[in-house]
């Protein structure tokens, strides 16, 4: 009697797109940790005659500014805050108001140093959390707040993300590499581009790096060679390999250089689609390409620039940033 073969064991993009296929989980965005806010020793100032407090409060205003702090309400009471401690160095609250104007001299009846909130609050979390430290200022963020509840995409969207995800696993499958990056116009709901990690053949073509320059080439640029489809600048036999889904591919067409064109820059308004968490190098490739958000599924310990290592995303002085999510599997 013959044996029953052996089943073959699911590989991991296996069992990866499986997880995409039925899980029900909401996206997460990565951004910095706004589940506590820092605090700032300052000098507090408890004034002896509440009639003067009027008086006191536009003096400060007028000679120890604290414009970093403007986010706090000046007065708690009869308290006042005076200036973070910092401000005073080696001298005393009193020398150092002293030095200020001689007309801070006996109204106030003691000192103390109290931790106050460095920062305003953008989350109504952040807001009840200041308060009990000291009084603040808050203007609250609907569109902060519905990115950071959990629940900013409805179920169809997220169906939407899901599969555009799962076109990243079987390209990688397909082209069998570590890593690929879908490029999404949302505009049109149509994959725009693919590229794979090729780091065998060129160090310097990381999925990312190979997306975006394929992204170029529908619009009459490029810097790389390669073999593509002349009508979708995809591989033809990774379409054929993609054909059942139920995803659109495609571009929109864009005049030649010579003509004048109203076109995107590169990734401007495109969403990109990374089966793992891209590194420094292909973050900020996606700044400079001003892509519009970036979706990834597994994270990159060693080298991953979005959430792992660092959070590119939130570097304030950058001047382009974009969302970021994860949470697919």
């Amino acid at each position: 009697m013959e044996e029953p073969q052996m089943k073959r064991k699911p590989n991991v993009i296996d069992c990866h797109l499986n997880s995409l296929k039925t899980t029900k989980k909401p996206l997460n965005v990565v951004m910095n940790d706004m589940t506590s806010q820092p605090l700032i020793p300052t000098y507090v100032g408890h004034i002896k005659n509440v009639r003067d407090i009027s008086k006191i409060v536009l003096l400060l205003n007028q000679k120890v500014p604290v414009k970093e702090l403007q986010h706090l309400k000046r007065v708690r009471k009869q308290e006042v805050v005076i200036c973070p401690t910092e401000y005073v160095n080696d001298m005393s609250i009193e020398d150092y108001l002293c030095k200020c104007d001689e007309g801070f001299k006996d109204i106030f009846g003691a000192f103390e140093v109290k931790n106050v909130p460095k920062l305003p609050p953008k989350l109504k979390k952040q807001y009840e959390d200041a308060k009990m430290f000291w009084p603040c200022n808050f203007h609250p963020d609907k569109y902060l707040e519905k990115l950071y509840s959990g629940q900013f995409f409805t179920e169809q969207e997220l169906d939407s993300h899901r599969r555009y995800m799962e076109v990243a696993f079987l390209a990688a499958k397909w082209f069998d590499v570590q890593n690929v990056a879908v490029v999404v116009d949302p505009t049109i709901s149509s994959v725009v581009a693919i590229g794979e990690d090729n780091r065998k053949c060129h160090p310097m073509q990381h999925a990312a790096m190979l997306a975006i320059d394929n992204v170029a080439r529908t619009q009459n640029g490029g810097a790389w060679q390669s073999q593509m489809d002349d009508d979708t600048f995809i591989d033809v036999k990774l379409l054929d390999y993609l054909k059942d889904l139920d995803v659109k591919f495609g571009h929109r067409r864009f005049k030649s250089k010579q003509e004048e064109d109203t076109g995107p820059y590169l990734c401007t308004g495109y969403d990109v689609y990374m089966m793992k968490e891209p590194c420094v190098m292909c973050a900020m490739a996606l700044v400079h390409a001003r892509a519009r958000r970036i979706f990834f599924a597994i994270d990159n310990e060693e080298d991953g620039a979005l959430k792992s290592r660092v959070k590119l995303q939130t570097v304030t002085s950058l001047n382009h940033r974009f969302e970021v999510f994860t949470g697919f599997l």
